[in-house]
């Protein structure tokens, strides 16, 4: 009896350890397969929704007709690498914006040509290197930690800097890239993101030229749709 016991604490004791290994195999193995969650920004507590936030999802949004499209491009076709997988490689064709990805296939295809959703991250990465577009917009392209197909997307100047703003229905996080290095430099763009509601720039990181302009910009464009707003302005 003494001796069954003894074997049971034995396996105990092995499958306990057996379950700590497994469980920090599994958990490297999940970050080595998304690096990028390690590199997006963590919010304050300060600047975490609150329940009132939960009218973003009811208002009216603004619409931007001068909406930027993606019209096809008079080049071959090209392989390009997986971004997940190094060994798999995808066919896209920009003059007919069609790659052989399972997200084009699924989702992309059913959007309007010229439509920038239906650009997957592989027609992104053709798109970025041949379609002339501004060196801010190419940024946006390749930012694969925030890009979203189905957000609105606008490209323009603020005080002279070039700038794009991109947000989602419903979220009150608007997301801005603009420039944040000496004029007298190449242009270096970076991604910052605004809270509408609480007026915060996230984790406290402002632009450096534009920021007031583009509160006040941001604070047009949204304003006059908040429910029982009148004229008053959202952004102080």
């Amino acid at each position: 009896m003494w001796l069954t016991m003894l074997v049971l604490i034995a396996v105990g004791i092995m499958v306990s350890l057996l379950a700590g290994l497994l469980g920090g195999m599994l958990q490297k193995s999940e970050i080595e397969c998304w690096p990028e969650a390690l590199t997006l920004p963590v919010m304050r507590e300060e600047d975490l929704q609150t329940p009132e936030d939960a009218s973003w999802a009811h208002r009216p949004w603004p619409y931007i007709r001068d909406r930027l499209t993606f019209p096809p491009l008079d080049i071959p076709s090209v392989e390009v690498s997986s971004t997940v997988s190094d060994d798999k490689h995808y066919l896209v064709n920009p003059a007919r914006l069609t790659c052989t990805c399972s997200y084009f296939l699924l989702r992309g295809a059913q959007a309007p040509l010229g439509s920038k959703e239906r650009l997957c991250r592989h027609l992104r990465q053709v798109y970025a290197r041949h379609g002339q577009m501004a060196t801010v917009v190419n940024m946006v392209l390749l930012d694969d930690v925030h890009f979203c197909e189905t957000d609105q997307l606008w490209s323009g100047e603020v005080e002279g800097i070039p700038v794009a703003i991109a947000w989602r229905e419903g979220d009150p996080w608007v997301t801005i890239y603009t420039r944040n290095n000496a004029l007298s430099q190449a242009a270096e763009f970076q991604r910052y993101g605004f809270h509408i509601d609480h007026a915060v720039w996230l984790d406290g990181h402002v632009p450096k030229y534009n920021a007031v302009a583009i509160r006040t910009m941001l604070a047009d464009w949204f304003t006059h749709n908040r429910p029982g707003s009148g004229d008053k302005a959202l952004i102080p």
